[in-house]
């Protein structure tokens, strides 16, 4: 935010009194927050000054609607979402070149390298399958080589099992469980979906006594409220950044929709970085302002849902 104009006695052709009133005016616009999924989060994916974004780092998940496929895919627009955030996990990638792809036109944008690491091998049960990747700044972090895993499915209880990673982002260290959940009509395979990830995510904390930085995130395909999240929330501390009100898809009219993607972590534990601000962002207000409706051109050219991020501190000694 630009720094507040300095109030003078000397000021002319209008009384102090009014200068503080335009003052306080300007204020509260400028730390206004977008709320029950409504609104723009600015391009700095939030945070308000150069100097606090020194010393936070902004963690998003993507649902990136078939990245890789003919499908009309404006890639001008689609990195410059992702060039927003510091790491930015993807779901729905396609194949490994657009990736490479996509990490030279970020460098080309923004001028500093960017990596990426993903899954081996597409994962899915059926004949769709998809690559998880987890694309990020190298001046700004680092993947701990040979910590990057598909989970082992056993009873194959997971469409797309999920990817694990862990990183380190200056003094801030945690591993990242990354899911896209099987979705459908059939509410009940994907609230077992849900129940499962409790297991997941007490196996990875526990796989690690000195790492309790867990951070779930991905496309869930249900609601933080749904009563399939009942085993996860049993977890003491448990607590999830994106609620019902904030909407995360479009529809093909440019609508939002659902409340699916989401950030969770135990605040006993990551609370101590979380800065404390995460949202959904509705880039296409600003990106697509000129089209009648930024929504639905998201929608045909972007991805049928909208990023969502948390950021968290890297300048605090770590407490695991």
């Amino acid at each position: 935010m630009e720094n507040l104009p300095k109030i003078s006695n000397r000021s002319r052709g209008m009384p102090v009194v009014a200068l503080i009133l335009l003052t306080c005016i300007f204020s509260v616009s400028c730390n206004h927050k977008p709320k029950d999924g409504q609104g723009h989060i600015p391009d700095s994916a939030a945070t308000s000054s150069a100097a606090t974004a020194s010393k936070t780092f902004t963690i998003a998940s993507f649902n990136s609607l078939h990245l890789g496929w003919n499908n009309q895919k404006d890639t001008t627009a689609y990195c410059g979402v992702l060039a927003k955030y510091d790491m930015i996990g993807l779901v729905e990638v396609m194949n490994t070149e657009i990736l490479d792809k996509v990490k030279d036109k970020l460098h080309a944008m923004t001028s500093v390298d960017w990596e990426y690491v993903a899954s081996d091998k597409k994962i899915g049960r059926t004949t769709y399958k998809e690559y998880y990747a987890i694309m990020y700044r190298a001046d700004k972090t680092r993947f701990i080589g040979g910590s990057s895993r598909v989970w082992n499915d056993e009873g194959d209880k997971f469409e797309r099992e999920p990817f694990i990673a862990t990183f380190k982002s200056g003094n801030f260290d945690y591993t990242i469980i990354f899911i896209h959940t099987a979705f459908g009509d059939n509410l009940s395979v994907r609230r077992a979906e849900a129940a499962e990830l409790a297991s997941v995510f007490k196996a990875v904390q526990d796989a690690d006594p000195k790492e309790n930085d867990i951070i779930l995130m991905g496309d869930f395909n249900l609601p933080a409220s749904d009563p399939g999240w009942q085993n996860l929330k049993a977890i003491a501390t448990m607590q999830y950044e994106i609620p019902d009100t904030t909407l995360t898809t479009l529809n093909s009219q440019g609508d939002l929709s659902s409340s699916y993607d989401n950030i969770w972590f135990q605040g006993q534990y990551t609370n101590w970085e979380y800065a404390g601000t995460a949202n959904a962002d509705y880039y296409y207000t600003v990106t697509f302002k000129e089209d009648p409706n930024p929504g639905k051109r998201a929608f045909k050219t972007v991805s049928d849902h909208v990023p969502v991020f948390a950021v968290f501190y890297v300048d605090k000694d770590d407490d695991d």
